[in-house]
């Protein structure tokens, strides 16, 4: 006799007592729970309450015949699906067929062989049995399935867990719910909980230690009756707990606590809800794990770019500051000739003054001239040290004819002290949209190095050509030219044909022209002289102004 027999309740509906009674006795002998019905009317209300899992019909009652019974059963939700066996002395076709199509899943005649009828309830017995099994299946997976989707819907843990208890109350059924998260050490580090009614507890429900130890050595559920085993203080009887475990490592748990004991089936479910909620926890952890390592790398990247700039800042600054000093002998020749009469006037004046002699006029007028000349050679000079490393160069429209002339202007002298004849052919309506100090800073390091390599002397030309999207700025000297293996790296850090030079000027003005969206190149031949180009994006707009003619860069 197995413990499936013994839960097995089977409805018998006869009119006929003994014949009832009999029945009775012959299903209780093999094991089955039977409870009688002696009319149509009493077996319908027998058969809403109790639900049996098999249903005895005799066909041939007073009042309310078998037909008129299983029709109505077969109307009811609760008893609609109970199978159902016809039982009558009549054996005609007709009857048989009647009662299958009004919904009977079998037909026995009396008188009753006992074992005939244990094999057909044993069989529909367990056909119904299997019937709703598989249908509790299928509700539990799709109930799985609906948490799952809402589940992986929600990358935020707190929103995750809010949504997990939601979910654990509405499908399971209890009183009370709560939801623990536990470090790699199993201390809780998280908790949140609820009621069935929806209301959140604030008041936090301590941890049974005793589950935290049971899930860091198991898998399953732990499932426990307070009047045996206690492990919360609470007002109700049973508890359920599952873990939130993957590859060993806890997680979590969720709790359980309500007066009834959980089903078989229900507890499969609360173990799949514990499963898939583990992996959506685990996946809303690696998400939020990996969205703060791309907020520290975004920040780290814009540090290190800030760095860059700034120390890309620094090197323009400093090799601005060495082309000045290599010009520190053209500027002190070019400061001391209006200084020269100043201080001699001044001289003069001062004899005059002494003599009682009135302080001539153009005297004053020469002085102040000479004094103003000095002034735009210091305000020049400041133009190329005005702007801070530390920032970021501002971009406008810059005239390219005029940044050109404020550099020869004060390397001009410089240039003619070396014997060096300058020859300037650049369009004086260009516009190009960048920093017009960075540009003035190549355009020097350009003249600077084609003086370098005309140590006896020699021609630098400047010209430009132009065409609608682009402008190029030309210098073409008759010095030494660069050896060949250099002439690939000569853009490259450190690289340089000059005793005293720093390898830095045209790596440093090939950044800046690539930051202008340009770029700069190189021609030479040893022993006939250089060509350097920069060419830059044209500003589209000055293009109609300026009336130029288009031109092959």
């Amino acid at each position: 006799m197995t413990e499936q027999a013994k839960e097995v309740l089977v409805l018998v509906i006869d009119d006929q007592k003994t014949a009832a009674d009999l029945m009775t006795r012959m299903l209780a002998s093999y094991g089955y729970k039977a409870v009688c019905a002696y009319n149509g009317p009493d077996g319908i209300e027998q058969a809403k309450r109790l639900a049996p899992d098999l249903i005895l019909l005799d066909v041939m009652m007073p009042v309310m015949d078998g037909f008129e019974v299983l029709q109505i059963l077969r109307q009811n939700e609760t008893t609609s699906n109970i199978p159902t066996i016809m039982v009558t002395a009549k054996d005609q076709p007709t009857d048989v067929a009647q009662g299958l199509q009004l919904g009977a899943d079998d037909y026995i005649p009396k008188p009753i062989e006992p074992r005939e009828l244990i094999a057909r309830a044993k069989s529909k017995i367990e056909s119904h049995q299997l019937r709703r099994d598989l249908q509790s299946r299928t509700t539990d997976l799709e109930a799985l399935l609906r948490v799952s989707e809402e589940l992986n819907n929600n990358l935020q843990i707190e929103d995750l867990v809010s949504l997990l208890l939601y979910l654990v109350i509405d499908l399971m059924p209890c009183e009370f719910a709560a939801i623990y998260r536990t470090d790699e050490r199993g201390e809780v580090t998280n908790y949140r909980a609820s009621y069935d009614n929806g209301e959140l507890v604030d008041q936090y429900v301590p941890a049974p230690q005793e589950l935290i130890r049971f899930f860091l050595e198991n898998n399953e559920a732990f499932v426990w009756n307070n009047d045996e085993h206690i492990l919360i203080d609470a007002d109700y009887r049973f508890g359920t707990a599952v873990p939130l475990k993957i590859a060993g490592e806890l997680y979590g748990f969720i709790m359980l606590l309500g007066n009834a004991q959980l089903e078989v089936t229900r507890l499969r479910l609360f173990e799949g809800i514990g499963r898939q909620a583990t992996l959506s926890l685990r996946n809303a952890e690696l998400y939020e794990l990996k969205a703060n390592l791309a907020e520290d790398l975004e920040i780290k990247v814009q540090q290190r770019t800030k760095e860059l700039e700034d120390a890309q800042q620094l090197l323009i600054r400093s090799e601005k500051l060495a082309s000045i000093g290599r010009l520190a002998a053209g500027i002190a020749h070019e400061i001391n000739n209006p200084l020269t009469p100043i201080l001699l006037i001044m001289e003069d004046m001062l004899e005059d003054v002494n003599s009682g002699i009135a302080v001539s006029p153009t005297d004053i007028e020469e002085t102040l001239k000479s004094a103003k000349r000095i002034s735009r050679i210091v305000e020049r000079l400041l133009q190329f040290t005005r702007q801070s490393g530390s920032e970021k160069p501002s971009m406008e429209v810059v005239n390219i004819y005029d940044a050109l002339q404020n550099v020869l202007t004060l390397s001009r002298k410089y240039l003619e002290h070396e014997n060096i004849n300058v020859q300037v052919d650049v369009d004086a309506s260009i516009y190009v949209h960048g920093n017009r100090d960075q540009l003035e800073q190549v355009f020097l390091n350009l003249i600077l190095n084609a003086k370098a390599a005309m140590p006896g002397g020699g021609r630098l030309s400047v010209l430009s050509k132009v065409n609608n999207q682009n402008i190029a700025i030309i210098f073409e000297d008759t010095g030494s030219g660069i050896p060949e293996n250099l002439i690939d790296n000569i853009f490259e850090p450190f690289v340089t044909t000059k005793e005293d030079g720093t390898g830095l000027g045209l790596f440093i003005s090939y950044g800046v022209i690539e930051n202008h969206n340009g770029q700069i190149d190189v021609k030479s031949k040893l022993g006939k002289g250089t060509t350097m180009t920069v060419r830059l994006p044209r500003i589209e707009e000055q293009l109609e102004e300026s009336g130029l003619e288009e031109e092959e860069l």
